[in-house]
């Protein structure tokens, strides 16, 4: 695979993967809470209370496009979720060009190192592309596996740009 754009490589890796990206349903609600519950408790903000009501509301309504600018979709494996991407567009304030943003991009701990990830990127890159977007850009909000987390943004094609920081108030 070397030598290929990350989107050849997402194709292949679909192509051989048993895991599908699918919009988010009321079958996988305890799967997707498990998974945010784990990611939850291992990011920065882990000591601010999980809404689960909310974040399915939300993640729903993306998924769903009730809110057009809003992606949300799963990685799923025979029924068993193994992540999701919430992601959105907006205008960059110094000019009328689109931007993609994730809101969150996760994987759970089981699943991570295998085509899940990176395919959910592909996909919301695709979404991105065809809502008219001229750039993506991820962050990580994980307190973990940071290093392992930049190899996978570099190898999906991403530069580094700057940091992450927080600050408890």
């Amino acid at each position: 695979m070397k030598n290929s754009t990350p989107e050849q490589v997402s194709v292949r890796l679909a192509e051989r993967s048993t895991i599908q990206v699918v919009d988010y349903s009321h079958e996988y609600i305890e799967g997707t809470l498990e998974v945010a519950r784990q990611i939850h408790a291992h990011s920065i903000y882990a000591n601010m209370p999980l809404d689960e009501a909310k974040l399915i509301r939300q993640l729903s309504a993306a998924s769903w496009g009730a809110v057009p600018d809003r992606y949300f979709r799963l990685a799923v494996r025979n029924g068993e979720v193994l992540g999701g991407f919430y992601g959105f567009t907006l205008r960059v304030f110094f000019c009328d060009e689109l931007l993609a943003k994730d809101l969150g991009w996760w994987v759970k701990e089981s699943a991570r190192g295998g085509a899940a990830a990176v395919l959910l990127l592909a996909d919301f890159e695709r979404w991105a592309r065809a809502a008219g977007a001229r750039k993506v850009g991820v962050a990580q909000s994980g307190v973990e596996n940071i290093e392992r987390t930049r190899k996978l943004f570099q190898h999906c094609g991403y530069a580094l740009t700057g940091y992450n920081t927080s600050k408890e108030l």
